[in-house]
């Protein structure tokens, strides 16, 4: 099973559609929680006896959606939305995640992850989407040239 930091990349580099619904993000047939940590360590933590901080999934999210913004602006929004990814990392975590670099110095192979809920792949109708015409049986009796639906009109038909 894979963390969530390497099926990010993966949907990332291969474009492929990542949805944000309510608390959860989801690719394809897996999920985390949008407050998942990922193993990427924050720049400064970890060091002289400190603990080890990792990004969250809505941290990195936040920055691949905002990553065209000049950095002070970037900041800004960062600060306001509580989603800071440090200038130091920045570089490194966008190289990780669009493939230009294999891994980081920044990722700890040996953190804890989450692993991601299977969603089910096919998706269940609700009862009351389901027409009232569907559930009827169709029957058919042809009569004189005629083909008559029992469910519904009768239509011409030549023999």
């Amino acid at each position: 099973m894979e963390d969530v930091s390497s099926v990010l990349r993966q949907y990332n580099i291969q474009k492929k559609e990542i949805v944000a619904k309510g608390d959860e993000v989801i690719f394809g047939e897996f999920s985390w929680p949008k407050n998942v940590k990922t193993n990427y360590v924050i720049w400064g933590t970890g060091k002289e006896g400190q603990p080890k901080e990792y990004y969250t999934l809505d941290s990195i999210l936040f920055l691949l959606n905002n990553v065209h913004l000049p950095h002070p602006l970037y900041v800004r929004r960062a600060a306001t939305e509580n989603f800071p990814v440090r200038r130091p990392d920045r570089k490194g975590l966008l190289s990780y995640l669009n493939g230009k670099s294999s891994t980081s110095t920044s990722i700890d192979r040996s953190a804890p992850i989450e692993i991601g809920l299977q969603r089910p792949t096919q998706v269940k109708r609700a009862a009351d989407e389901v027409s009232s015409e569907a559930k009827k049986p169709r029957i058919e009796v042809k009569k004189q040239g005629q083909t008559i639906n029992l469910a519904g009109s009768a239509s011409s038909k030549s023999q």
